[in-house]
């Protein structure tokens, strides 16, 4: 997916809202509407831009209350990074790991949630950690501009 596509599909909140619900399970447009307290012809509408643009995929499914529905998944992955301070504008738009993940060694659903809560607090710590040296190069960057301005100007004969 183009990154300009991408971020015409996330900024609109109305769609994050039903990706947002969506990355937790499956779901259907009648079910998405009640959830987000958002018509169903507006979630319908966004569900259909989703589909074209690759975000989202569907398919049918038998439903015990009434007729078949249309179910939608998440059909893509990716992380999305903005930078915009000190000096530097950046977006970056990164793809999945190509890596297939190791199977993971069998666990009690505590034991998942504690590793789970554990590499939130890994990606939060990287997070904030990136964010200082985002800083940091900043700070630098105007230190290199005001030696540049001083030599610029050291470099200019005076005129008398």
């Amino acid at each position: 997916m183009d990154i300009d596509d991408l971020l015409a599909m996330v900024e609109n909140p109305t769609r994050r809202r039903i990706l947002e619900a969506l990355v937790n399970g499956p779901s259907y447009p009648l079910r998405l509407s009640k959830e987000l307290g958002v018509s169903q012809q507006a979630v319908m509408k966004n569900l259909v831009l989703m589909e074209r643009n690759g975000m989202v995929a569907s398919y049918r499914e038998s439903s015990s209350m009434g007729p078949d529905r249309t179910v939608y998944v998440p059909s893509a992955a990716f992380t999305l990074v903005v930078d915009m301070q000190g000096g530097m504008f950046s977006v970056r738009l990164l793809p999945p790991s190509d890596e297939d993940p190791e199977e993971p060694a069998p666990m009690r659903a505590e034991e998942a949630m504690e590793r789970i809560t554990e590499i939130d607090d890994e990606i939060r710590e990287l997070e904030r950690r990136r964010s200082e040296l985002i800083h940091e190069r900043g700070r630098l960057l105007s230190i290199v501009g005001g030696a540049e301005d001083k030599t610029e100007r050291a470099e200019i004969p005076l005129r008398r």
